[in-house]
């Protein structure tokens, strides 16, 4: 474990990985950010080394010990969700094209395959429903689910790397 990575940008990489938003093939590039942050371990500069065209299976074997060489800790699916939940508003908002909804469909997409989870991917899940039909256009669910991608759009800000961030967004949208 190192003392140069943000407890935010460990919680994060753990939130990402346990929602399984990081692919097998982003993991070499994650790990050079945090291999070029100063983590120290065997397994993150293995991962660092390796191309991104390698074997998932080769790939995969890795990531638990990374995260064990990070310090991260294992999260309940919704504590990961509101955390993903606090990076995606802003990460929207700088990617084309410009959806006014991107952060809450992006959630909601999210919400089957972790088994429709509380939290800001049970919101996003729910305020989906109204972001298409024209009949509810002037609906309290509209007003509320401008009201979610607001609030997504301005979250308290984490303390993560910039190049760090993008490593883990890259496949977001």
């Amino acid at each position: 474990m190192d003392g140069l990575l943000t407890g935010d940008e460990r919680r994060v990489v753990g939130a990402a990985q346990h929602l399984g938003l990081i692919l097998s093939s982003d993991w070499p590039v994650v790990a050079a950010h945090l291999l070029a942050q100063g983590a120290d371990g065997q397994a993150v500069s293995e991962l660092a080394g390796l191309p991104r065209a390698t074997s998932p299976w080769c790939i995969d074997q890795l990531v638990p010990e990374v995260l064990v060489e990070l310090g991260v800790r294992e999260m309940p699916t919704q504590q990961a969700s509101d955390l993903v939940a606090r990076l995606v508003g802003p990460v929207a908002a700088t990617r084309p094209p410009a959806d006014e909804f991107a952060a809450i469909r992006f959630l909601a997409r999210l919400a089957p395959a972790l088994d429709y989870p509380g939290g800001a991917i049970g919101d996003a899940y729910v305020a989906a429903e109204w972001l298409d039909c024209e009949c509810h256009a002037d609906s309290p669910e509209r007003d509320a689910a401008i009201a979610l991608e607001k609030a997504l759009r301005t979250p308290d800000p984490l303390d993560i790397d910039p190049g760090l961030l993008r490593a883990l967004t890259a496949q977001w949208f």
